[in-house]
């Protein structure tokens, strides 16, 4: 058959009649899915009430068995808006304001139902296209009508196994949980492009390449379902960690670490963690505190030094790879004292040590009571005693009670060095010193004893 463009009218009814039958697809996999929101669906049912036309929809048919089978190229997110309120899916609300306001379809006048049904559409109807062509036509078509992001543009293009995977992952309901998406970012595709760049690097490794999306999608395209599947499953053990630490009782949508760049650091912090063979304890208490007490801290302004580094870092140059790769680490480093148990990485106890002392010297006085007080009035674990930073005894130690299962600096506490042996600890990092204070000769005779005690 010749390929052929035909426009022609159709009425809501007729599309009510098409969807029943089963001879209406919805959503081609280069659609874009369907996440309007409250306020767009009643303003589409607004202009219906009002008939004033719509712009034209775009789909192909063919016949089988029969029958004529229409697909959508362009118009999904209305026909299925409109096809949402004929169900009673929805009612009339702000920032709708004329009669009918509060009303379902079912509960409008019997007039107004059947002029609704009867309101005309206008289609522009395709016959004979092989799927390639249509795909040319979507993005043509929003292209130059309806301008579409890269990441629309990439389903048109790039049509595969990646970006499907990558789909579906956004589609994750712990996700919606998180905050991690708001409705413009559904409705845009953001949501995918962010979880594509998740994917990318989970596959490649973190970097800033601004095309290591599209390499991924054409690399990819083709994937093997072993090794998909294998992908997948990783991606979605990250999340259900991250879903772990952020329940119901610390949701993480009332934090910071629902932004992008944050989330992107803690991702691949814990899959680094989980790629060497760690899991969460069943505590996680200290955990969050520690998250908690980071949130709170963490600006360009900070008097933490560190954390002030960390925030320069989420907003001068966040998407690049040693900006992403730092933050990465910093955070894995917090996160190690769960998920490994222990102190003994020395990245980690570098980290550890300096963001305590940091936040020791720094902020507030009551911060886990005798764990970080300021340099002022510290209170020693060993004796009890008070140092105010003015002799060489004022070097500390950082160190953990015997018994502690999970290393954070929420329960983390701090002695004078010359208490060391007074002090039953699981775990000392030693070394640190009172700014202002005498540095002794022993400020580097701890190399050989700062493990684990």
């Amino acid at each position: 058959m010749a390929k052929k463009w035909q426009s022609s009218p159709h009425t809501i009814a007729d599309i009510r009649e098409w969807n029943g039958n089963g001879t209406l697809l919805l959503q081609p996999d280069y659609q874009r899915r369907e996440v309007w929101g409250d306020a767009a669906r009643v303003m589409l049912i607004d202009s219906i009430l009002n008939d004033i036309p719509m712009p034209k929809i775009f789909v192909s048919k063919a016949i089988k068995d029969m029958r004529t089978y229409r697909s959508v190229i362009d118009g999904q997110q209305r026909i299925t808006t409109i096809l949402s309120f004929l169900n009673d899916t929805f009612q009339l609300e702000d920032p709708y304001s004329g009669p009918y306001n509060g009303k379902k379809f079912s509960e409008l006048p019997p007039d107004v139902q059947d002029d609704v049904l009867l309101y005309p559409i206008d289609f522009n109807e395709a016959s004979g296209l092989p799927p390639e062509e249509l795909r040319e036509v979507y993005s043509r078509v929003n292209k130059y009508l309806v301008p579409l992001n890269k990441q629309e543009l990439r389903k048109a293009d790039f049509p595969g196994a990646f970006l499907n995977i990558a789909e579906e992952l956004a589609n994750l309901d712990a996700l919606d949980e998180m905050g991690l998406f708001n409705a413009t970012a559904r409705r845009r595709s953001l949501d995918v492009e962010y979880v594509s760049e998740l994917l990318a690097a989970q596959l490649r490794g973190i970097s800033d390449k601004k095309d290591a999306i599209d390499e991924c999608c054409r690399d990819y395209a083709a994937w093997p379902e072993a090794e998909s599947a294998a992908a997948r499953s990783e991606f979605e053990g990250v999340i259900a960690d991250i879903a772990q630490i952020f329940d119901s009782t610390y949701p993480m949508k009332k934090t910071r670490w629902k932004q992008k760049a944050d989330f992107y650091s803690l991702f691949f912090a814990i899959l680094t963690l989980k790629r060497g063979g760690l899991a969460l304890p069943a505590d996680l208490s200290f955990l969050r505190q520690d998250l908690t007490l980071l949130n709170g801290r963490i600006a360009p302004s900070s008097e933490v030094p560190i954390l002030s580094k960390y925030a320069v870092y989420c907003v001068s140059q966040a998407n690049s790879a040693s900006s992403r790769n730092w933050r990465m680490v910093f955070i894995r480093a917090i996160l190690r004292g769960s998920y490994a148990g222990s102190i003994d990485d020395h990245e980690q106890r570098d980290i550890v040590s300096e963001t305590a002392s940091d936040i020791r010297f720094a902020i507030d006085p009551n911060f886990n009571g005798d764990g970080c007080p300021p340099a002022e009035g510290f209170v020693c674990g060993g004796c009890g005693g008070f140092d105010e930073g003015e002799t060489s005894l004022s070097k500390s130690i950082l160190y953990w009670p015997v018994g502690t299962t999970v290393f954070q600096l929420s329960n983390a506490k701090w002695a004078h060095y010359r208490c060391k042996s007074d002090v039953e600890a699981a775990a000392i990092i030693e070394g640190t010193v009172i700014p202002g204070g005498v540095e002794d000769d022993y400020a580097n005779d701890d190399e050989e004893s700062d493990g684990e005690q």
